[in-house]
């Protein structure tokens, strides 16, 4: 895939993940569940807050997608979007999620893994170029 296309992509992402503004900062500053079951008892199924949930699980789960089939360059995505943060707030529920559905969320998972990894070995390059102590 050429350049013009990965940063074709990254822009459009750009857009749907700007887009999501207040579904982010809900989800970082008031999203309120230690588990599913919490989480299925605070948000109906047609709350404003589950639709927050549903689409930033769902952006990192589309950009998981994109990066697992080479579509995306990871150093270009992850110098952008950080999923971690997301990750770690939404992993509980996700887990009681997956007793009826194994697979849900399965490339937001990875992504956050993945921007683990890549945050490392940035890092020790960045320190053996002295630019990080």
């Amino acid at each position: 895939m050429s350049e013009n296309n990965h940063v074709n992509i990254i822009l459009d992402l750009y857009k749907i993940y700007d887009g999501y503004r207040d579904s982010r900062l809900w989800f970082l500053d008031e999203l309120d569940a230690n588990n599913y079951k919490e989480y299925h008892e605070k948000y109906s199924s047609t709350s404003k807050e589950k639709s927050h949930f549903i689409a930033v699980c769902g952006f990192f789960e589309l950009s998981g997608t994109l990066i697992n089939h080479g579509l995306i360059d990871t150093a270009l995505y992850f110098n952008i979007f950080n999923p971690s943060p997301f990750w770690l707030k939404a992993k509980p529920i996700i887990q009681g999620m997956r007793e009826t559905r194994p697979r849900i969320y399965e490339n937001f998972e990875n992504i956050s893994g993945k921007r683990t990894e890549w945050k490392k070995k940035y890092k020790n390059i960045e320190q053996c170029r002295g630019l990080v102590n």
